[in-house]
């Protein structure tokens, strides 16, 4: 799959595939929680939860959008174009992360998937709360999964015969 760019945390800038982001960064977060399946049992009350592994990692940035030479509302005009953008297909795009906070998480690529912003009456700052959630495209997940496993999957087959070993009851051929 065709990337869209970088997210990268340099020095106090943070760049998305290239442009810079307007704000301060007040701080950044990453969560990730266990996946669960649960299932109600016949005559016993409540649900049984089994772990099904882990779901993708959500990271929060968290940014103060101040008011200086440009308004604090014309970075946010800013930013809600850098979340608003797409693809050549249309779709949001994907990010490449470079930011050891991130790669320590295991976290590789992500999608810009949620904008909110705030204000108070009491100053002419804006704070913009970031999503991204990481991105896994599924033939990846299977790639690792197969792989912390030590060996490929095994295959149940019969053995191919060639048509001449074949024998024909009755005489014919």
């Amino acid at each position: 799959m065709a990337r869209d760019g970088l997210l990268t945390f340099e020095d106090g800038v943070i760049r998305l595939g290239g442009d810079e982001i307007p704000g301060v960064l007040h701080s950044l977060s990453v969560g990730c929680e266990v996946r669960f399946d649960e299932a109600e049992q016949d005559a016993m009350s409540g649900k049984t939860r089994t772990p099904l592994g882990w779901g993708d990692a959500a990271v929060t940035v968290i940014l103060d959008l101040l008011t200086d030479a440009t308004s604090c509302y014309a970075k946010l005009a800013v930013l809600n174009g850098l979340f608003k953008g797409y693809d050549n297909g249309s779709n949001p795009k994907v990010y490449d992360v470079v930011n050891p906070h991130l790669v320590a998480r295991g976290v590789r690529q992500v999608v810009f998937s949620g904008l909110t912003s705030q204000e108070s009456d009491s100053d002419d700052v804006i704070q913009a709360n970031l999503k991204f959630d990481e991105h896994r495209p599924a033939i990846v997940q299977v790639e690792r999964r197969e792989a912390s496993k030590g060996s490929a999957p095994a295959i149940d087959a019969a053995p191919v015969t060639s048509s001449s070993s074949i024998s024909t009851e009755g005489g014919g051929r």
